[in-house]
């Protein structure tokens, strides 16, 4: 779509008169351009919100942390287990990364949960700097979206490392703004070594003029090869594909988009469905018809996969990408991954959070004079609104109503199980229906007609009417 002039600044005839966009533009509303642009607001807010995240944990949900003493019981037989036969569901260089808190706290259980949680509030902190100083017009707008994301996100934020990724992911996208393609790609590679799944999001790092791309791709490559390396030096190649092997048996988790009718099936029959905790650390549930979505999960990962390839294949050879349809595609892959899995932990929500954040930082630095931003900005917001209702729906789930969903104690877990159950489902609804709103955001500058008129365009060809 050619940019086009607008006549005011203020317009917003391009923008879908939807529920979704009216509500996402009252609640941007609520927030002045004066408290937008205020670094004190803004401070006042982060502390705020981070205060509450920290109550929470402490004086609602402690059990949150388990997952960090899982870690640091992993990280404190390392010296006599070996790296080889540590954390090996994760990269090798989660080794690294989660010995930080053991030293800092002295290899004390509290103080490694206390040092990790500090390095992730300073990961946060740092982070939401980088949106602030980098975000142009919109830089509040993104501080807001990701102080309000991890907030609804909950202590899980602080208390599960998969804020790393999602914060280089963001990253990746920021320096990319600033033009800094190698350092995208090297942050890329690091997200993928700390989990798998950054690395697919490498093409969308390749908009842009051919040294562009092949400094993004170098970034990528000489970095994922460096850790692959120290990988192999540190713990042997058995230990590098272990994480490759280790989902392999996973059940239907629980939480997950596909086991949504067996969980709501439980509330009316649990005779016929057992919920059971797995050797993953994870409950899955067992039941008529568990085995077919499981089958169907495995289909659909992969075909799912295969769609974003072959999105990002069509982006590439259309050319003339920008930087926003870099984001959008990213997401893409995300909650494609989120949705058609047979696993959904709560932390996988927050993957979403470091690239979205960093989207509002794009469009701040675009020229507000085209068309073609108020319509960016008109989806951003709504596609921003449904995943900030995903997130809090997903806290509602756990850790407030998780007991609810696994236990059979008494008469009192029971009579929960059915509302909590009903969270759940909404919470998948609503994480589908961001999978759809990602989908037309694609459809959008992918579709045939749209293709047509960007390679006319690159031809010199003026585009038809």
């Amino acid at each position: 779509m050619a940019e086009l002039p607008v006549t005011s600044a203020g317009a917003t005839a391009a923008t879908p008169a939807r529920f979704s966009t009216r509500m996402s533009r009252q609640f941007t509303l609520s927030f002045t351009r004066e408290r937008l642009r205020s670094a004190k607001f803004l401070l006042f807010f982060w502390f705020a919100a981070r205060f509450l995240i920290l109550a929470t944990w402490a004086f609602i949900t402690p059990a949150t942390q388990g997952d960090v003493v899982y870690y640091y019981q992993k990280i404190q037989v390392l010296f006599s287990d070996g790296p080889a036969n540590t954390l090996q569901e994760y990269p090798t260089p989660v080794i690294w990364v989660l010995l930080i808190p053991y030293l800092i706290g002295f290899g004390n259980e509290h103080g490694y949960v206390i040092a990790f949680v500090c390095m992730m509030l300073a990961l946060d902190a740092l982070f939401s700097w980088s949106l602030w100083h980098s975000g142009g017009s919109m830089g509040g707008q993104a501080v807001v979206f990701w102080t309000l994301f991890l907030a609804m996100v909950g202590p899980t934020a602080f208390l599960r490392f998969d804020l790393i990724t999602s914060v280089l992911a963001g990253w990746s996208i920021i320096f990319l703004l600033r033009r800094h393609s190698a350092v995208a790609g090297g942050l890329t590679a690091l997200g993928a070594s700390v989990k798998l799944w950054p690395a697919l999001l490498w093409p969308a790092l390749l908009p842009g003029p051919a040294r562009q791309k092949f400094r993004a791709t170098a970034g990528f490559l000489l970095t994922g090869l460096a850790m692959v390396g120290l990988s192999l030096l540190y713990a042997g190649w058995d230990r590098l594909l272990s994480p490759l092997t280790w989902q392999q048996g996973r059940g239907l988790q629980i939480e997950s988009v596909w086991a949504t009718l067996p969980m709501l099936a439980r509330t009316v029959n649990s005779d016929n469905y057992a919920v059971t905790l797995s050797r993953y650390q994870a409950f899955e549930i067992w039941g008529p018809g568990v085995n077919t979505l499981l089958s169907a999960s495995d289909i659909f990962f992969a075909g799912g996969l295969a769609v974003a390839v072959l999105a990002y294949l069509v982006w590439l050879w259309r050319g003339h990408g920008r930087l926003i349809e870099a984001v959008v595609l990213v997401q893409f892959v995300i909650i494609v991954m989120i949705v058609t899995n047979k696993t959904f932990s709560p932390q996988y929500m927050m993957w979403l959070g470091g690239p979205q954040a960093a989207a509002f930082a794009v469009l701040g630095t675009r020229s507000h004079h085209v068309e073609e931003f108020y319509v960016d900005r008109s989806r951003l917001n709504t596609l921003s609104m449904w995943i900030l209702v995903a997130t809090f729906l997903t806290l509602l789930v756990y850790p407030i109503s998780y007991d609810f969903l696994v236990n059979d104690w008494n008469v009192r877990d029971s009579l929960l199980r059915f509302p909590a159950t009903l969270l759940l489902a909404a919470r998948n609804i609503v994480v589908v229906i961001v999978l759809i709103d990602v989908i037309r955001w694609v459809w959008s500058f992918l579709r045939p007609r749209a293709v047509k008129a960007v390679r006319q365009r690159r031809r010199g060809v003026e585009a038809p009417q």
